[in-house]
């Protein structure tokens, strides 16, 4: 049994079924086992009520609008939170990203909310799933962080 906690982006690929990605994700989605679990970190929840807003495509608009309230109103969903551990993993997480790309403190706190997903899914024990060009950069630097791109 595997965990996958979605990223943002492969939510929004799922969602949308004009999208390029959208079948690529499916189809990932089929090959997992029965017993693998599959979720968002409520992180991913605040992105995506964002993108949301921001939309000027109605229809699509209203797609997200019902998807995620089908999703919070799913007692079964498996919405990962933040907790305790996951604080102790960002930490470690920041540090280790922030030492070894030589980024400033200001550019490092652009990718907080990606190193919080990174930390939900580390305190999980998780896979996180994403096309995010920082996560596979963080896979490559902390070898506890499991990343997989279903797009390539």
């Amino acid at each position: 049994m595997s965990i996958y906690i979605l990223d943002t982006d492969i939510v929004s690929y799922l969602w949308d079924r004009k999208s390029l990605f959208h079948n690529k994700v499916v189809e990932h989605l089929n090959r997992l086992n029965d017993d693998d679990i599959v979720g968002i970190s409520v992180v991913t929840i605040y992105e995506l009520t964002y993108g949301m807003d921001s939309f000027k495509d109605e229809k699509l608009k209203s797609i997200f609008k019902n998807a995620l309230e089908s999703l919070q109103n799913d007692k079964d969903a498996n919405i990962f939170a933040l907790n305790a551990e996951g604080a102790t993993f960002f930490s470690q997480l920041k540090l280790l990203y922030k030492n070894r790309t030589g980024i400033t403190l200001k550019d490092a706190k652009k990718n907080d909310l990606d190193l919080v997903i990174a930390s939900i899914a580390m305190s999980k024990e998780a896979i996180l799933v994403s096309n995010d060009g920082i996560f596979k950069k963080l896979s490559e630097i902390e070898p506890k962080f499991k990343y997989e791109s279903w797009l390539r």
